[in-house]
């Protein structure tokens, strides 16, 4: 059954409107000796339609280390770049630092400078035409996820595969070291977020943010996740990592901007096999119309297919609606009898991933975790949700990157 006679069947979701733009104007910014501790201001983010506005902070110190106290970082260079507004500058004077010598006190301050950094920005209108137009770079691929080696991702091939046939599968985005060091971060980030032995403020710490992010961070914590905005050095590292294997710059090249990061919905997982329904999805039925946006998930252990190990389940193809929600199994689930409808014309696929593999995908790829009763294995995984500056989203706050 064709699409369209779907969704005369079950109705439509949301339509297109005018595209949403945020910009915030830039607190006025801290540089402080020694550990200081955000403030309680608020401010109000909001575009014009989508999702209400939430809450983020407007006292956000940037810490910067004792002069001398980090061997390569000139500090008052990064100091006079801040006290001139020049975030994205000094992210890159300092991020050069770090990774020349990595330092606790320097993630800290990376993740303050992005957040300034986000909130200075004026965006423009963003790259136009939108959405971009690409040949179909594989047009014998039918009924299940197209795929690439990390070598050959570029922004053509990225743009193409996702806008076909709804993602498209890197494989080896991060080597064994990376993944080794991604699997550390993400343990280090959980004992930490849990409380096991003593917290490190390195590997876990909470950005400042209202009640309603407070309660949503702890359910993140329930299914194994930690933000990754509220681990410093997971942040850096992944961050790292994703540049330097040309994730970010792909992405930017789609985007036609440098993106920022979502600190609600860029996640470092740990997931236990514990069996219970899970409801399918767009991310886009929750966010602002006309987000523009990509999403890099990478499996960090072995998973999918038919290993013991928590993996996604999707529809391999490209869904131009945002489809309409039940709201049964969470707020914007897409009822069981609409999946049934479509997957008659394409059933849905389970892809199988090696460790450091990926998967990239918009706002609009219908997809689940998928579980069953005999999977054994916790699965690690980091996602990280990137956003055009011109066109983000008003419920998450945004961090440069």
């Amino acid at each position: 059954m064709a699409l369209e006679k779907v969704l005369a069947r079950f109705g439509r979701g949301r339509q297109s409107s005018e595209p949403a733009r945020v910009s915030a104007s830039a607190p006025a910014s801290k540089v402080q000796d020694g550990a200081g501790s955000a403030g309680s201001g608020r401010t109000m983010s909001m575009t014009p339609s989508g999702p209400a506005p939430v809450a983020i902070p407007v006292d956000v110190p940037i810490v910067l280390p004792a002069e001398g106290a980090h061997p390569t970082l000139d500090r008052s260079e990064a100091a006079r770049l801040i006290a001139d507004g020049r975030f994205v500058e000094a992210i890159a004077l300092v991020s050069e630092a770090n990774r020349t010598s990595r330092s606790g006190d320097l993630e800290r301050a990376l993740v303050a400078l992005r957040y300034h950094a986000a909130a200075a920005a004026e965006p423009g209108a963003g790259r136009e035409p939108w959405p971009p137009v690409y040949a179909d770079p594989f047009p014998d691929v039918v009924g299940r996820v197209p795929e690439v080696s990390a070598a050959e991702l570029t922004t053509e091939i990225l743009g193409g595969a996702v806008a076909h046939h709804g993602a498209l599968v890197v494989r080896g985005v991060f080597g064994a070291d990376q993944i080794e060091r991604s699997i550390a971060s993400i343990e280090a980030t959980y004992r930490s977020h849990v409380g096991e032995g003593e917290v490190d403020p390195a590997w876990f710490s909470p950005f400042p943010t209202d009640h309603r992010n407070a309660n949503l961070r702890e359910m993140v914590l329930t299914h194994g996740g930690t933000w990754m905005g509220d681990s410093p050095a997971g942040t850096a590292q992944i961050l790292d990592e994703l540049e330097a294997v040309g994730v970010i710059g792909a992405i930017a090249g789609h985007l036609g901007e440098r993106p920022y990061f979502s600190l609600q919905k860029s996640t470092l997982r740990r997931s236990e096999p514990t069996y219970n329904l899970v409801a399918w999805h767009q991310d886009g039925s929750f966010l602002d119309e006309d987000v523009r946006t990509m999403n890099v998930w990478v499996a960090l252990s072995p998973c999918g297919g038919d290993l013991p190990s928590p993996g996604l389940e999707v529809i391999p193809r490209r869904v131009e609606e945002i489809l309409p929600v039940d709201g049964v199994m969470s707020t914007h689930s897409i009822s069981y009898d609409l999946i049934d409808e479509l997957s008659a014309e394409m059933p849905t696929a389970f892809p199988e991933f090696g460790a450091g593999d990926s998967l990239i995908f918009d706002e609009h790829f219908v997809h689940r975790t998928h579980l069953t009763h005999d999977m054994s294995q916790v699965r690690y995984a980091l996602e990280c949700w990137f956003f055009a500056p011109s066109h983000q989203t008003s419920s998450y706050t945004p961090m440069y990157v």
